[in-house]
């Protein structure tokens, strides 16, 4: 046993790139949620030009962080275009909610962000 662990740990040692993966720098950045009269805004940037066509997931859990999530819409992400947005106008009550972003082709998930949206109308 100890032959073994000596082993995997000289070529650890030699071998850095093989022991530890280097990660890719993450697609989606400044995602935000902004609450809204009896709606959620989110907005967020792509960085950098994908490779092949993607979708963006929308997830929305009520009540939770932890879920669990519906998926609620997708966006596709163009060629060329950096900032994206979504309107999620199906409240049902007045809570907080929670919202994630994923992406099946990078395998890539973002948040989960809260908020709550107003339900009194607005002053004037």
């Amino acid at each position: 046993m100890i032959k073994y662990t000596l082993f995997f740990f000289i070529v650890t040692l030699l071998i850095p790139s093989i022991a530890i993966p280097q990660k890719a720098e993450p697609t989606i950045i400044d995602f935000k949620v902004q609450a809204m009269y009896r709606a959620a805004k989110l907005t967020w940037k792509v960085k950098g030009d994908l490779k092949s066509t993607a979708a963006v997931q929308i997830f929305r859990a009520d009540t939770f962080a932890d879920g669990p999530y519906k998926e609620i819409g997708a966006v596709n992400i163009i060629s060329g275009k950096s900032s994206y947005e979504y309107v999620d106008k199906s409240m049902g009550s007045e809570a907080k909610y929670y919202y994630k972003l994923t992406i099946k082709e990078t395998d890539e998930s973002f948040g989960p962000l809260p908020t709550r949206p107003y339900f009194s109308p607005p002053a004037t």
